[in-house]
């Protein structure tokens, strides 16, 4: 079977992953906050997002960024799992149950709910 056509039964399981992965943000957002770290700021749906100057009229838009592919998704949560995990090791109470968790949930994501589609 082509990874193109297997794209769209993934859905439902990309969708899975990113609703877990919104739902860490706040809290380590909130985490960061609290101890006087500085979030990152994310645009919010009433902000001008695009850094790019105003398109030149007649002048052909820049095509969108192709989405990652499945075997891209499963190597950014590898990744994530394992620095959330080095960083859960040097912490202590609720920090380290934070970050903990976002390594189990991303571990979960690329080996349960992504399982075979990275090589």
């Amino acid at each position: 079977m082509r990874q193109g056509a297997r794209l769209p039964q993934l859905v439902p399981a990309l969708a899975a992953v990113a609703a877990v992965r919104t739902a860490h943000a706040p809290a380590l957002s909130d985490e960061l906050t609290r101890i006087g770290g500085t979030p990152p700021t994310t645009p919010s749906s009433t902000t001008e997002t695009s850094a790019t100057p105003p398109a030149t009229p007649g002048a052909t838009p820049a095509p969108a960024p192709a989405p990652p592919t499945p075997q891209e998704v499963v190597a950014a949560l590898e990744h994530s799992a394992d620095s959330a995990g080095r960083a859960a090791a040097g912490q202590s109470g609720y920090r380290a149950g934070l970050l903990a968790s976002i390594s189990a949930a991303c571990t979960a994501a690329h080996t349960v709910t992504l399982a075979g589609q990275a090589p």
